[in-house]
């Protein structure tokens, strides 16, 4: 039987970290999951990039172009394009087609609910990435050069001796959205192949992430962190990470900046316009759910931000 395939576009609004002295800032991480399908993937997993597959996708290239019919010169844009260009989004997502709507997670957080939840954080994580092979992935702190707390863990495989480490404003981020990644994978897992509905034996899924702040074209120290977060001792896995090459020009990249936008600014300011236009999303099954983090201790709670901005329980 053939494996299925997914791909998962990720951004986050409105920056990737935390910051010193905004505990109230609201942040929200924000998924996109495409599936393609799998006759695009003969030549083998990670042969063939999204930039060269998607486009060949007369699907997803439906998707795109219903959604910019209803933009501004017919064009995606960046969520920070302006007031107007956002409304338009909004309403041009609303109005998909059922066969056209894109699966939408999000996973909405404050900063201070972040720091006071990083063991609950952590657990989660080793419940599904970390302990899986009983390990139990640790972190100790200390204080770098510039006085900042960060996160380290080391560990030993075959490649030889590792380092996950950064600053905990990195870090804690990092840690959520690996955590969320394999819980989706794990979802869409039981979903189309354990289900046996769908005739696939095994489902791939490709990630792709937003270029992280402090990387560029040669530096990739965040890029690579999340992937060793999501593979700690980079066995053959199911899950992919890779960028765009221009994940501003990119459609999967910009749809996904857009929703992630939306979502954000619907949760912080949950009376205003923008939040009443994700009511228009309620009952639809492209908002697969969209939850904020609620401060915890041992284990990780979530709460429903649909409901928190007026629209049912996702």
């Amino acid at each position: 039987m053939p494996a299925a395939h997914i791909y998962i576009f990720s951004d986050a609004s409105p920056t990737d970290w935390l910051s010193v002295g905004s505990e109230g800032e609201w942040h929200t991480i924000a998924n996109l999951v495409v599936q393609t399908d799998p006759q695009l993937f003969t030549n083998g997993f990670g042969e063939v990039t999204h930039e060269a597959a998607l486009p060949a996708d007369p699907k997803y290239l439906a998707l795109i172009d219903c959604i910019k019919q209803n933009l501004p010169s017919g064009q995606l844009r960046k969520w920070s394009t302006g007031p107007g260009y956002k409304a338009r989004f909004c309403r041009a997502v609303t109005l998909l087609p059922a066969g056209l709507q894109p699966v939408i997670s999000g996973l909405s957080f404050q900063e201070r609910a972040l720091r006071q939840s990083e063991a609950a954080v952590l657990q989660a994580y080793n419940q599904l990435i970390g302990g899986v092979e009983g390990r139990g992935i640790g972190f100790s702190d200390y204080l770098d050069g510039r006085g900042r707390r960060c996160l380290r863990h080391s560990f030993i495989n075959c490649f030889g001796h590792h380092e996950i480490s950064g600053p905990d404003t990195q870090l804690l981020v990092l840690l959520l959205t690996a955590w969320r990644i394999a819980d989706q994978y794990s979802f869409y897992y039981r979903e189309i192949v354990q289900s046996g509905r769908f005739g696939f034996d095994d489902l791939l899924c490709t990630v792709v992430s937003d270029k992280l702040s402090g990387d560029d074209d040669v530096r990739t120290k965040a890029e690579t962190t999340l992937r060793n977060l999501v593979d700690p001792d980079r066995e053959t896995t199911p899950i992919r990470i890779t960028r765009s090459t221009k994940s501003d020009d990119f459609s999967g990249d910009l749809l996904v900046d857009n929703i992630a936008g939306w979502l954000n600014t619907a949760i912080r300011e949950p009376s205003g316009d923008i939040a009443a236009t994700t009511r228009g999303l309620t009952g639809k099954k492209q908002l697969a759910g969209w939850h904020y983090l609620v401060p915890s201790g041992k284990d990780l709670r979530l709460a429903s931000a649909h409901e928190a901005v007026g629209g049912a329980a996702t």
